[in-house]
């Protein structure tokens, strides 16, 4: 995208080349290698520390996660309790060894990044790995499936904005009907439905394939379900990125070190950083003409996670309503 901006843009090469010289280009490809994050070109140098401010790859600690986070937070209504700018101002650059740098953060700020990823964990949840908005995902990627082909043509995906949707739904071209009929629904807040959700606590890509299966052999057509993988995280899989965060402490800034055992800190830390859940959405509308599917497709799913030995959100909702409990208590009686 940056090589585009400045090819299509007339008099901005010019404009690098005046303020940056011969090295130019040079000092584009290190723009570029600092977005990505990749700094196998400086690795073991005294400049390594600067791959860890947009995109940091060691920990996942940087200013875009912050960024996003102060922003959302503020759109959402949400409150955020990591303090950036105090995080900020606790951090060093610091070497490593005598060719290596990075940045390193006061060892009392430790509890402030656990609450980074918390953040980073309740947005993911509330807002956008939340059921309804994965809901509206499917919808627009059956929308908009040549659309994601668009990232590899910058010419082309600078152009896509919202107002894509509203260009197809005033176009009377007879091939985009279903897809007007999509934003319809999305407009209407007519969407795919989720009729249950579960959390593997491993095989999670086999039981998606198998769940797949059962259900298109139970005369389910791919057109009526679909079977989705939602992953939480703080963003390192199953790592805890605090451990490979380095600190310094008060009385020494000119040495840092990694708490490889958490526990040590305190026993209220968390032991897990990752959870898979398995999401099933019924793609029909919730009316007389589709009730057989959706029904057809509730037993279905049942059936598989008493198979698999999936707990079941809806089931556990139901075992715990009062109705539920006191109906069998009169059952029992």
């Amino acid at each position: 995208m940056l090589d585009h901006m400045i090819t299509s843009n007339k008099g901005l090469e010019e404009e690098f080349q005046n303020r940056f010289g011969d090295d130019w280009m040079k000092k584009k490809e290190f723009i570029k290698d600092l977005i990505d994050g990749n700094n196998h070109k400086e690795k073991g140098t005294a400049r390594s520390y600067m791959y860890e401010i947009v995109a940091n790859k060691r920990n996942e600690i940087d200013v875009d996660k912050m960024d996003y986070f102060a922003r959302d937070c503020h759109g959402l209504g949400m409150k955020s309790s990591f303090d950036h700018l105090r995080f900020i101002s606790q951090c060093r650059v610091m070497f490593l060894r005598d060719d290596e740098t990075t940045i390193a953060v006061r060892d009392k700020e430790e509890y402030n990044l656990y609450e980074l990823f918390h953040t980073r964990i309740g947005l993911f949840r509330r807002a956008y790995y939340h059921n309804v908005t994965k809901a509206v995902e499917l919808m627009e990627k059956v929308i908009s499936v040549k659309m994601s082909e668009a990232w590899d043509h910058p010419e082309v995906y600078e152009k896509l904005t919202d107002r894509i949707f509203d260009e197809i739904l005033v176009n009377k071209e007879p091939k985009l009907k279903t897809a007007q009929k999509l934003i319809n629904n999305v407009y209407k807040r007519k969407l795919y439905s989720l009729v249950d959700e579960s959390s593997p606590k491993e095989k999670i890509e086999v039981e998606k394939e198998l769940i797949e299966k059962r259900l298109t052999k139970a005369k389910l057509r791919e057109e009526d379900f679909s079977v989705q993988k939602v992953t939480y995280s703080y963003g390192m899989g199953s790592d805890n990125p605090i451990t490979s965060v380095y600190f310094y402490k008060k009385d020494n800034d000119t040495d840092c070190f990694r708490r490889t055992n958490p526990k040590k800190t305190s026993l209220f830390l968390p032991e897990t950083f990752q959870e898979e859940i398995l999401r099933i959405y019924s793609k029909n509308e919730n009316n007389k003409n589709n009730e057989n599917t959706i029904s057809l497709l509730k037993e279905e799913t049942t059936k598989c996670f008493r198979i698999l030995q999936l707990d079941s959100v809806n089931k556990a909702e139901i075992e715990s309503s009062p109705g539920i409990v006191n109906r069998r208590r009169r059952e029992t009686l």
